[in-house]
């Protein structure tokens, strides 16, 4: 099994036992029961959300995890998660030495976190790949190619 829950894709299949919770989903109750604790109630504007009031945390979302003491990597899996079920928006965006500051709309619930699936980029293989590159590289060419003939026109016209 997957740390996040799912099957694994590789090998064999596996069981999925119902009663296991799986570990990511613990580390993210963690980190928003963390974020939920350091945050402060905050009234939106009116002509957002009716005035209504929210919890809003306001600090380093990286340095919950250092507390935490869970790893990196698990940083974006967790983010992308919690945001993906609802249960917390990004209001700004952090970096050095700012803070971000996230709406906490909704704790995480098991049932939701099984039912969510990420999205993933395709990533194909290498000669699909190799071939979009190709097409997109033709594309441009060709708009390239009739742009030219365009001025050229224009340009023996005037």
């Amino acid at each position: 099994m997957a740390i996040d829950g799912r099957a694994s894709t590789r090998g064999e299949p596996e069981a999925v036992d119902p009663t296991v919770i799986p570990a990511l989903f613990e580390h993210a109750v963690k980190v928003f029961e963390l974020m939920w604790k350091r945050s402060k109630p905050e009234q939106l504007s009116a002509s957002s959300s009716d005035g209504k009031t929210v919890r809003v945390y306001e600090g380093h979302y990286t340095k919950l995890f250092d507390e935490l003491l869970l790893s990196v990597p698990y940083y974006t899996s967790i983010k992308n998660q919690l945001v993906g079920m609802g249960c917390i928006e990004q209001l700004r965006r952090g970096g050095g030495n700012a803070t971000s500051r996230w709406i906490l709309w909704k704790p995480p619930e098991l049932e939701a976190w099984k039912a969510y699936t990420p999205r993933k980029a395709r990533r194909g293989n290498a000669t699909q790949m190799i071939q979009g590159n190709v097409k997109d590289l033709h594309d441009r060419v060709t708009r390239l190619e009739e742009l030219v003939e365009f001025l050229m026109r224009r340009e023996r016209v005037e």
